[in-house]
């Protein structure tokens, strides 16, 4: 903490459980300590609270006194500090500690009142606000522990300053733990450290709210390997909170990273130290080839060091942000703080003859002056080869391809390996000449020409999206359809069939247009959206898709569609159900590197494609995206929006470097592929004479059937029940389950 100079510090402590019918002002209430300033001890005005309960949480080990406030009792929390001198220009931070428990209403308020030289107030400016809706998807707002700080600058002509908080929710509890105010930016300072944009626009720390995860447990004892190596190691499974400060959990201490995998998969192997002591040079290694008792494994592993960026917190627009590891890249020697973490991720490609079996390696990690730390590995080789992707099932990416030719191949290599088959591309390929025809435009055409040519090397044989919203732009059309005349339409559909035989003739995979992108948005963007589908649909051999975020306009557009992308959100057996009775292709998209309301790590991520897929019935997946950035690439916070990255953009040989939720989307069509292999198997054992088989094959399908109906059917509710109810691995355990499942039904099948 920044020391005070002139200023106060607030802290909220509870003693004991009391009802407060009214405080009158400054009173001092039993169990509310008093505000502390650099002046003497002031006491809140507590007029309106009434029946909080005192409690207690962890903060790197130290318990904490805090504040419950259950709507069920029909508690309120209002606090008012005293008048406190402030300096016009000078830079403060406002601290609070949050929790929540599916709590709708005004679960957090917090106002600053501003008093000039007169002594008169000069009106409130917000601090922070939280509130949340509920309906039968959204239970309320729960998060566990996390810190805000807010940043600001005091106004000309202020010479003093208010605090007022109220947290008074209409269902739910919010517990409220510590609060400071502090001049100087606090956390945020520290936080904007690892953003490129906040260190070079300084200005901007004032608009941010930096938000830190609180851990609750504190650092366990280090062996003494560990102390003369100067670092504590631990597990930590797809980065799940890889945070600068992030404490080990229960079960992430372990002697042997372990992983078992099926052949034709790649083994992830992902842990962290924590440096208990200033380090310099900290740096990791393989430290030799994997052997079994068969011998090496044929293979060449791929060892990363995580890295970390800010990142917005609550959406996409959102200026509240967190920082975690969002890429994998080389590792380097870097040094390290005491109690500061770094991670790192090693992937290992099981090819499909690899011989079954236990190898073994190690990892050495090391700080400069500091003895090695050794970290033993071992991989078990399942004897199971995962199939393809059938045709069942699409797995795409919104593609924006870069210029550089050897970066769009080295691109979809990558797409390809990591399970992915399909694109969603953008722009359309005719233009107007000068004098008024419709034409190719043959610099566009080259470029979808190489773009098909690396879809058919890398397997990108399912039909292609083009989102074609700049045709209206191309064609000098109207963007209301109220405007539109038939010469207009006759232009528009001229257009479509001229690019529709160009991809035909050129060899490309089938076209599926769309020319609006969520039309539910805007009232006119669902008239031209219903209008150009309608033109569409009236077009022989045209596909159509759409884009489309809420269930009433996929009703709507449904009868003018070959193929519909939902938003997950609006995901839903009633919705599947519907899409799948008039015969269309239903498939549902979500940022693969997104907001916290769709997943910040690679367990989320694996779980979505894995078990959400088959269980919701839909045909598959498009993320966005693979590359979708405004400004630097590697910085979140330097746009209207945050960026979606699958991968970022790397210098070669690498030319990508993977994101953790990227790689936990490889390992969700991994586990697709054993849920299509486990029911391949089933079906063969239910059609065959052997009765041993076909009963194997009942109990294995009831097996299944029961993980999957563990997941929940809708969008909304899966959201929610992966960021709250499921434990962290829950994707792991259900593979490992299922691997054994697919050992029997095979061993069946051989009657054994």
């Amino acid at each position: 903490m920044n020391k005070i100079v002139g200023i106060f510090i607030v802290f909220l402590f509870i003693g004991v459980i009391f009802i407060i019918p009214d405080c009158g002002r400054h009173e001092k209430v039993s169990g509310i300590r008093s505000l502390q300033t650099n002046s003497g001890q002031e006491v809140w005005d507590t007029s309106g609270t009434k029946r909080v309960v005192a409690d207690t949480y962890l903060d790197r080990g130290e318990t904490q006194n805090a504040i419950l406030v259950d709507a069920a009792n029909q508690a309120v929390l209002r606090l008012t500090g005293p008048r406190v001198p402030v300096k016009a220009g000078s830079s403060f931070s406002f601290r609070f500690d949050l929790r929540s428990e599916k709590a709708i209403g005004d679960i957090f308020k917090a106002s600053l009142e501003f008093i000039g030289r007169e002594g008169n107030s000069k009106g409130d400016s917000l601090l922070y606000s939280i509130s949340a809706e509920a309906d039968e998807d959204h239970p309320g707002w729960t998060r566990p522990w996390m810190s805000y700080t807010r940043a600001l600058k005091i106004p000309e002509n202020v010479t003093e300053v208010r605090i007022k908080v109220s947290v008074s929710p209409a269902r739910g509890k919010v517990w409220l733990g510590g609060m400071s105010f502090l001049e100087g930016e606090g956390w945020l300072a520290y936080a904007a450290t690892f953003s490129s944009h906040l260190g070079r626009q300084p200005q901007d720390k004032y608009v941010y709210t930096a938000v830190r995860n609180i851990e609750p447990m504190g650092v366990p004892q280090p062996t003494e390997e560990e102390k003369k190596s100067g670092l504590l190691f631990f597990e930590r499974k797809g980065m799940v909170g890889a945070w600068p400060y992030a404490n080990p959990r229960e079960g992430d201490r372990v002697e042997l990273l372990y992983e078992k995998v099926p052949r034709g998969t790649v083994a992830p192997f992902v842990f962290g130290v924590k440096a208990l002591e200033d380090l310099s040079g900290v740096n990791a290694s393989l430290s030799g080839p994997l052997a079994g008792k068969d011998g090496e494994l044929k293979t060449k592993p791929i060892l990363y060091q995580g890295r970390y960026v800010a990142t917005r917190q609550e959406s996409s627009w959102s200026k509240i942000f967190n920082i975690r590891t969002r890429l994998l890249e080389a590792p380097q020697a870097k040094p390290l703080s005491r109690g500061e973490n770094t991670f790192f991720w090693l992937d290992i490609p099981v090819p499909e003859n690899t011989p079954p079996g236990v190898y073994d390696g190690e990892f050495t990690v090391s700080a400069q002056a500091h003895t090695s730390l050794k970290v033993p590995f071992r991989l078990e080789v399942h004897p199971v080869t995962l199939p393809p992707i059938p045709g069942d099932y699409t797995l795409g990416m919104y593609y924006y391809p870069p210029d550089d030719p050897a970066l769009i191949e080295a691109q979809f290599k990558d797409m390809a390996a990591h399970g992915v088959h399909a694109v969603s591309l953008a722009g359309a390929f005719v233009e107007k000449s000068p004098a008024g025809a419709i034409r190719l435009d043959l610099n566009r055409v080259r470029q979808l020409d190489v773009l098909m040519a690396l879809m058919r090397k890398y397997g990108f044989y399912r039909p292609t999206s083009l989102y074609v919203a700049d045709l209206l732009r191309r064609l000098d059309l109207p963007n209301k359809a109220g405007e539109w005349t038939e010469e207009y339409k006759n232009l528009y559909q001229y257009a479509v069939r001229l690019m529709d035989d160009t991809a035909r003739q050129r060899g490309w995979t089938r076209l599926m247009f769309f020319a609006v992108d969520e039309p539910a948005n805007d009232p006119e963007h669902m008239k031209l959206a219903l209008l150009t589908h309608q033109l569409l649909r009236s077009m022989k051999g045209i596909k159509t898709i759409c884009d489309l975020n809420t269930p009433g306009s996929v009703e709507e557009l449904a009868p003018y569609l070959d193929a519909i992308v939902i938003q997950i959100s609006s995901i839903s057996p009633s919705t599947i159900g519907f899409t799948k009775s008039k015969g269309l292709q239903t498939f549902f998209y979500l940022p693969a590197l997104g907001s916290s309301d769709v997943g910040t790590d690679a367990a989320y991520h694996r779980s979505i494609p894995g078990w959400f897929l088959p269980r919701s019935g839909a045909d598959g997946i498009y993320y966005f995206a693979y590359q979708a950035v405004e400004k630097d690439p590697y910085d979140e916070l330097d746009g209207g929006h945050r960026d979606w990255c699958a991968a970022y953009p790397a210098e070669a040989p690498y030319y990508v470097w993977p994101s953790p939720e990227w790689q936990g989307i490889r390992r969700g069509i991994e586990d697709l592929r054993l849920v299509v292999l486990a029911r391949q198997l089933i079906e063969q054992c239910k059609a065959g004479p052997n009765e041993a088989a076909r009963q194997r094959g009942e109990e294995a399908r009831a097996k299944l059937e029961g993980i999957l109906n563990t997941v929940k059917p809708s969008g909304p509710e899966v959201i929610y029940q992966l960021h709250n109810e499921l434990e962290t691995y829950a994707s792991e355990k259900w593979r490992q389950e299922l691997l054994g499942e697919v050992s029997a039904l095979q061993e069946a099948m051989r009657g054994k």
